[in-house]
């Protein structure tokens, strides 16, 4: 969307500077000083047009929503916002007290008429709150500069945001979600695991408020609504760091995982934010995900150790092509083997490759039997359990890449009736209407680890009988 698109006859200059500068506007106009996190908030709705805010308590992000919501009205000549939550209580007395607060300060500025849940600065530029309890609320709200903002966002139901939805036809229309995380389901849920990619996500847990950053000096007030050390500690001595209320009220996390969930999205955020630096003696590997429909697309990965070095992704294309893409990628850096998922058109990758000699190339079919039949259904599924323990261990560095973290955080299992770990299949994944996982499954070939050829006893024979043994591991 270009500047141009949003410009107005009679808009200012200084409105058009300030849709495009909300921590500015907050600053000189509102004499607002938002902390790190709310300035990366405001400047989040700014430039884009879906964001996520999962929070622990006291973050100060219900404040950032005011903030939100009168820099918008204040930077269109037609502009409205829509502020919503699960309960009429947290509609006016969270969200909308911040809102009365900021236009009693500012009243000069801002102008027009204010009553508990509507600002009304004139009949085409309007903010109004309402909780959510009937999807017909939405009906009939389309502007070309829509806000709508949903406070405590875990705990709204999905025919709601279904309603929001329909109410986000323009090409300016945005949506801002907060709150603290505690569903393992949902639209707020979803936003930070399968459809991440969708999103711009935020959070903040209470080592990231001023209370515990140098951020504000220690003889000033701390910033609206920011928690305290005390009430951290409180919490923490009450209920332990493992208690889902410290997880999801301090640390701003989702309770521990869903039962069926493999890799927690905290581990695959933190391998997704380091650097771990590969030795001499790591060889360059690469897994390679075959496309095998029309709109779907190859995925490399290479690694070295434990550090992904290049995630590439190639159209569907024929099979020379895909595979000439392979060996030039394999030459450029280097690697030494090649793990292909040969399952249909990878197959005749695979046989090409090895053609070549651009490296040792392993045909990984996933469906076939585990080493460890015990323990696991198939291949696929003792794969994942492998790349889950890299997390385990912090044994393995990702590219900060919304899709691959999606799809990590998505995978699901379930035990067979003879207790195997069984993963969910591409099929069913596909089928539930979510994206194949093609990165995550690139990523596992690409840590898949060469099964080691078996040692044996090799005995020395003289004529007096052996007088020796020793083990030979062959090459």
């Amino acid at each position: 969307m270009s500047k141009r698109q949003l410009v107005s006859a009679t808009e200012t200059s200084e409105q058009q500077l300030w849709r495009y500068k909300p921590v500015r506007f907050a600053k000189r106009h509102l004499g607002v000083e938002p902390w790190k996190k709310q300035r990366e908030i405001l400047s989040a709705i700014a430039k884009h047009n879906r964001v996520a805010v999962r929070s622990c308590n006291g973050s100060g992000k219900t404040f950032t929503a005011a903030l939100a919501t009168i820099w918008w009205l204040m930077s269109f000549d037609e502009a409205i916002v829509i502020t919503t939550a699960p309960t009429e209580r947290q509609v006016k007395n969270l969200l909308w007290r911040e809102i009365r607060n900021l236009h009693l300060k500012n009243r000069e500025l801002i102008r027009g008429k204010i009553t508990s849940t509507r600002l009304e600065l004139s009949s085409k530029r309007y903010a109004f709150g309402f909780s959510t309890n009937t999807t017909e609320r939405f009906q009939g709200f389309h502007n070309q500069n829509l806000l709508v903002i949903v406070d405590e966002a875990s705990g709204v139901k999905e025919p709601i945001f279904d309603a929001i939805r329909s109410c986000m036809t323009t090409a300016n229309a945005k949506l801002l979600m907060i709150g603290n995380p505690q569903n393992l389901s949902g639209t707020f849920y979803n936003a930070f695991h399968k459809n991440r990619a969708q999103w711009e996500t935020i959070h903040i847990s209470a080592f990231d408020t001023p209370a515990f950053t140098r951020e504000i000096a220690p003889h000033q007030p701390p910033p609206p609504g920011i928690l305290t050390k005390e009430w951290v500690d409180e919490i923490e001595s009450f209920a332990g760091e493992e208690n889902s209320r410290y997880q999801i009220h301090v640390l701003g996390e989702f309770p521990s995982q869903a039962d069926d969930t493999l890799i927690p999205l905290k581990w695959i955020e933190k391998a997704a934010n380091k650097q771990l630096a590969p030795s001499d003696e790591h060889e360059t590997i690469m897994g390679l995900d075959i496309a095998r429909f029309g709109d779907s697309k190859t995925i490399a990965i290479i690694r070295r150790g434990p550090q992904v070095i290049e995630l590439r992704e190639f159209p569907s294309a024929e099979l020379m092509e895909t595979t000439g893409r392979a060996q030039e990628l394999a030459n450029r850096h280097n690697v030494k083997t090649i793990f292909v998922d040969q399952v249909g058109i990878g197959a005749g990758v695979a046989d090409r490759l090895k053609e070549l000699k651009t490296a040792s190339v392993v045909g990984v079919n996933a469906g076939l039997k585990a080493s460890d039949t015990e323990r696991f259904a198939n291949l696929r599924a003792e794969m994942f359990h492998g790349i889950r323990q890299r997390f385990v261990d912090s044994d393995i560095a990702i590219p900060n890449d919304p899709e691959l973290i999606s799809q990590l955080a998505s995978l699901t299992y379930t035990f067979t009736s003879r207790g195997q770990l069984k993963m969910q299949s591409k099929e069913q994944i596909r089928n539930s209407g979510l994206p194949s996982p093609d990165k995550a499954d690139a990523l596992t070939l690409a840590f898949t680890a060469p099964e080691p050829p078996p040692a044996f006893r090799a005995w020395v024979m003289t004529d007096q009988g052996i007088i020796d043994s020793h083990t030979i591991t062959p090459e």
